[in-house]
Order: structure tokens, then sequence, then C-alpha cells
């Protein structure tokens, strides 16, 4: 592997819309307490829906975590042409589907189209990524406690995305928990996605912001981005990723275009040095203990 130039973790990391988080969390607690005294709660209808094509390690974990809050019968997974074996299990609802390409434009499509399918017998659905995991922080409960209590339209998670740091960290070990792995993440807000609804949404390509630009973020309910849990694995991964045919206009405009970065020194100075979004940058903290054993 070529040299790379590991981050140094900081301690003193200030999130860069941390401002705005008493405002909101106040907002939030108000409303909630309101609908509490007002009617007790119950549990919702809930489902959740990912889109996979040959996922043999990330699919396993999502699996793992979403099982704990989801009953096999509400765990959908679109199966884009997987051929590796890997969506051969159980304990999920598969469901088959087929494109020529890597195209984002008919991916966003399809999971919308199967998102408000699921609205006409769900109570609220959370769509997410294979590699991305929906959770409250420690000591607001579990995730399907935060979905009974949830009645708004939707809501906008936080986004962090853990980094491996080849020079503190050993080689990940899909079958053992993730942060009990690893230890470092950084604030990405491209990752602030409007992932659980309660109503039909229209997606932006990859699924970061809703089209008509509404936002309602909750800055206790992180999405958890894994793409870089691994250096190793996230480089094989962006070379069966590179393999594959891509859309001419995914091609044009450059969508998701750090899965294909394939070639040394360039994948290391993405890994470390690049966030993937404009004025993003990757500023590396310690994840707290608290968070230790969540999945």
């Amino acid at each position: 592997m070529t040299a790379v130039n590991v981050p140094e973790p900081r301690d003193d990391v200030v999130h860069p819309m941390a401002k705005y988080f008493e405002g909101l969390r106040s907002n939030r607690r108000r409303h909630y307490a309101e609908k509490d005294r007002a009617e007790p709660g119950a549990a919702k209808r809930r489902a959740v829906l990912t889109m996979v094509h040959n996922e043999p390690v990330f699919l396993p974990i999502w699996l793992r975590y979403y099982s704990r809050f989801f009953v096999p019968e509400d765990i959908y997974v679109l199966d884009h042409d997987t051929d590796d074996g890997s969506t051969t299990g159980e304990n999920f609802v598969r469901i088959p589907v087929s494109h020529g390409t890597v195209d984002h434009i008919w991916m966003v499509r399809t999971i919308e189209a199967q998102q408000h399918d699921l609205l006409d017998r769900y109570d609220a659905v959370l769509v997410t990524d294979v590699d991305e995991i929906v959770v409250p922080v420690p000591g607001r409960g579990t995730l399907g406690e935060y979905i009974d209590r949830f009645d708004e339209e939707f809501v906008n998670c936080l986004g962090y995305e853990v980094i491996h740091l080849i020079d503190r960290e050993g080689h990940f070990e899909p079958s053992r928990p993730v942060l009990d792995q690893r230890g470092y993440w950084f604030a990405n807000d491209a990752y602030d996605k409007p992932a659980l609804a309660t109503e039909p949404m229209r997606w932006e390509p990859g699924f970061h912001a809703r089209e008509d630009g509404r936002m309602r973020l909750d800055p206790d309910l992180y999405l958890v981005h894994l793409h870089r849990i691994d250096y190793e694995l996230c480089f094989a991964r962006h070379r069966c990723r590179q393999r594959r045919a891509w859309n001419d206009r995914d091609l044009a405009e450059k969508w998701a275009s750090h899965n294909r970065i394939t070639e040394e020194p360039d994948f290391g100075r993405w890994f470390y040095e690049d966030s993937g979004f404009e004025d993003i940058d990757i500023v590396v903290e310690p994840i707290p203990t608290a968070w230790r054993g969540l999945f």
C-alpha cells in the first residue's frame, strides 16, 4: 500500500451546525412533551428499506442492526442483480430489481416507488443505503422507541462518517460489532439525510436531500456512514464498483464518482483528505465511549 497521510484525531472539534442544536432540541422536546400529554404512545407499523448489489460485508451488518427493531417481514431489500450469493439468506423480504447500469436516477425513483407503496401499509418507513446505520444518540432510547413516538412528515438525521485510521486500528472483522473495532469519525453534513418519513418522499439522487429543499434536522438522530470503516475493504469495494457499467448521465454529472477511484495514490488521498463534497472537510475526532456496543 502506498504511504498515506493519516489524519491526527482532534479532541476539540465542534460540529459546524452546533449553534443550532439547542434550539432544535428545545422545539422537539416541546413538541413531544405536548404529544405525550395528549395521547399515549403506540407501536408504529414500521418498515426499513435498502437496495444492494453484491454486498457480502455490509448487508449482514445492516441486517444485524435493523433486525433488532424490525421483524423479518418488515425488512425490505431491493436486490439489484446480485450474483455473489450475498442476498440468498433469510429474515428479510428480497425484491428482485434489474437495471443494466449504475444509474442514480433509476435508483432513487425505484426506491421512491417502493417507499410510496410501503406507506400504504406502514405508518413510517426508513430508507438507508446498505452502509448506513440510523441510531439515536446514547441515552435517547433505541431506534424502535424513536419511531414509535415519531409523528412528523419526515426527519433529517445528523451525518457522521466512521473512518479507519490504519496507524491505530487493525483490519476490520465483519462478524464483530463495528464500534468495538473503530473509534474515530468525522461530521459529514452531506449525510444529514431525510431518511425516516411518514409521507411519500421525493429525493434528490443519492438521497442526501428532498427535491423541495425542506429540512427537519434532529441533532440527536445520527446517520452513521460506514463506507470508510476499513481501508482495504473500501479499496476493494471501489474496484468492484468501477468495473460495473455506469450510466452516461452519472458519468457526466460525476455522481458518486469517488466510487471509481481505484488507483494509488489517488485512493489514499481521497480516503483521508476528500469528503467527496465541497466545503466539507475531514476533521477526525474520537467516537465517544458511550457509543460502544450500539452496533
